[in-house]
């Protein structure tokens, strides 16, 4: 399963790339959402190798993810592997500068099952797709509306 968004940031590219590397802000956004995040790593992201655990809850079930950053390419962008409860999650977060002054963001995550439960929940959430899409779409317009909020 794939959800993925791509806006338009009225900002410079090397604005956005410092912007979507503020992995302490990430946390913060998580732990707002009631996760528990912790590095687990010496590495400092976005250095490759960086790691973090977290724990949620989704529908009255909880679930342990492990985290890490699988590449980076500076200034242009960076992927992040997430494994737990059967599922892995491949997100890419893509820059691409369109002028001197405007950014295209490109987000996107690729879901794969690696046990029966999870196969029912990701067929499951491939039915409510273009929910998930949209919702994923309002999430990055109003983290890029932050970004072009502040100086």
């Amino acid at each position: 399963m794939k959800l993925s968004s791509q806006i338009t940031v009225d900002a410079s590219i090397d604005r956005v790339f410092a912007a979507i590397t503020e992995f302490t802000a990430f946390e913060v956004m998580l732990r707002e959402r009631g996760a528990h995040v912790e590095q687990t790593s010496g590495s400092v992201p976005p250095d490759v190798g960086a790691k973090w655990k977290a724990r949620f809850k989704w529908h009255e079930r909880a679930y342990d993810v492990q985290t890490e950053m699988v590449s980076v390419d500076p200034g242009v962008g960076y992927a992040i592997e997430s494994k737990g409860n059967g599922i892995v999650c491949m997100g890419v977060v893509d820059l691409e500068a369109i002028d001197e002054r405007r950014t295209r963001l490109f987000v996107s995550f690729d879901l794969a099952a690696t046990t029966f439960a999870s196969r029912l929940l990701l067929k499951t959430l491939r039915l409510t797709g273009t929910s998930l899409n949209r919702r994923l779409d309002k999430r990055v317009s109003a983290y890029v509306e932050r970004i072009e909020n502040t100086a």
